[in-house]
């Protein structure tokens, strides 16, 4: 018996000629997500009432399955995260990420050993994440090593 995929529901509170608004609107578009809009123009104590719903008086306002996950800069960061092409195609929160970031340290170090003539060490560093319903990265649990290991590393030749 296969499962259906569930979308999750998602609900955003706007007020019209909104430009953040409309930026999270074509992020969510861009992904495939269905959402629910809700327009608090002309709605009176609108960011009153936004606030108890959500905790911020500030528009967009982005629920996920009934968790604030805050407005177009957070919805931004989770989409940065991979979590929400996560959610389109179904997967299940908490859901786990291996992220790539570059740092002037991590230059720094393949900078140099480029020109000491090494040629197997990337800039970039691997990390995985776990991020929670709320749009939150959870904390390792401790033992774990954020470092992912690379195909180059010794232990795994």
């Amino acid at each position: 018996m296969s499962k259906a995929i569930e979308t999750p529901s998602i609900t955003m509170y706007t007020l019209p000629g909104c430009v953040h608004c409309a930026r999270a609107r074509a992020l969510l578009t861009r992904r495939g997500l269905p959402f629910r809009e809700v327009d608090g123009g002309g709605v009176e104590d609108f960011r009153r009432r936004l606030a108890r719903l959500t905790g911020g008086t500030t528009v967009p306002q982005i629920v996920i399955d009934g968790e604030p996950v805050g407005g177009a800069d957070r919805l931004a960061a989770l989409d940065r995260l991979g979590v929400l092409e996560a959610i389109a195609q179904g997967e299940a929160f908490p859901i786990e990420r291996e992220l790539r970031r570059v740092s002037p340290r991590s230059l720094a170090g393949w900078a140099t050993a480029r020109l000491r003539g090494r040629r197997d060490v990337s800039p970039a560093t691997r990390t995985r994440i776990t991020v929670d319903r709320a749009g939150r990265v959870l904390p390792r649990p401790s033992g774990e090593g954020d470092a992912v290991p690379r195909p180059s590393d010794p232990e795994l030749l």
